[in-house]
């Protein structure tokens, strides 16, 4: 898949200022994220870039200052302002997030964000079940139930359900700290979803797995909700080391 990396058309770059902004910060965003703008390499000026885009001083400024926050790019007198090191980038901003929808797979960062799950959706579960209320375990089974009726063509409708499942169980922890991850993640989590849906190799063993979640968080069983989802996890990191490996295989 390849990104698009267009200027606006004329109509998308008149109008509200932040409107302008917003769309400017995209496509720039998007451009650092798909490579076009590769690491350690300086952009095209200001005034190069005003001229590209069909737009004013202040509204590019205010653009680059908003990459500069996210960790993109810096910015030094008489050096220009340079694409950062991925490393730097706050990969977990929504904006990048919602940005990353429109560039190639990258294996590295769903790697990590599986590393994370691994760590800390565990123990979401566990306080989970301990915590839970009736409306939370309502709202688990509910995802869970749309899970199993998702047809399994439908990779956007399975990855939603998912992705309300995993929610669910954040916020029944009752853990503000776990809560909040479901605002921060949900959009990387629905891409990982979805690759890892795409290529799963039995996805009647994923509703199992996320069965057997629900079930011992129903049944108040801290411990196997916590291993449970250990497991259901390894199958998503399971299926995103398969996938790696056969796209390395084709590259």
């Amino acid at each position: 898949m390849s990104v698009n990396t267009a200027v606006p058309d004329s109509k998308s770059t008149t109008g509200p200022a932040s409107f302008v902004r917003e769309r400017v910060l995209g496509v720039l965003g998007r451009r650092i994220l798909s490579g076009h703008y590769k690491q350690n390499v300086v952009l095209p000026t200001e005034a190069q870039l005003c001229e590209e885009f069909g737009v004013s001083r202040t509204a590019m400024r205010e653009a680059i200052k908003m990459l500069a926050a996210k960790g993109m790019i810096v910015s030094r007198q008489r050096a220009g302002t340079r694409v950062q090191e991925a490393s730097n980038w706050n990969r977990l901003d929504p904006d990048v997030l919602e940005w990353m929808n429109g560039i190639d797979f990258d294996p590295d960062f769903v790697r990590g964000l599986i590393e994370a799950r691994q760590a800390i959706e565990p123990a979401a579960a566990r306080l989970a079940a301990m915590r839970a209320t009736a409306k939370d375990l309502a709202l688990i089974e509910e995802a869970y139930d749309a899970m199993c009726a998702a047809p399994t063509t439908d990779l956007a409708a399975c990855a939603e359900a998912d992705v309300a499942f995993h929610a669910s169980i954040l916020r029944a922890s009752h853990n503000p700290i776990f809560a909040g991850l479901v605002s921060l993640i949900g959009q990387s989590l629905a891409n990982s979803f979805r690759l890892t849906t795409s290529v799963s190799q039995s996805y009647v063993t994923t509703l199992d797995a996320h069965g057997d979640v629900l079930e011992a968080i129903r049944l108040r069983q801290p411990e196997i909700a916590s291993e449970r989802m250990r497991a259901l996890i390894e199958i998503a990191s399971s299926d995103l080391l398969r996938h790696t490996a056969e796209l390395r295989k084709t590259a």
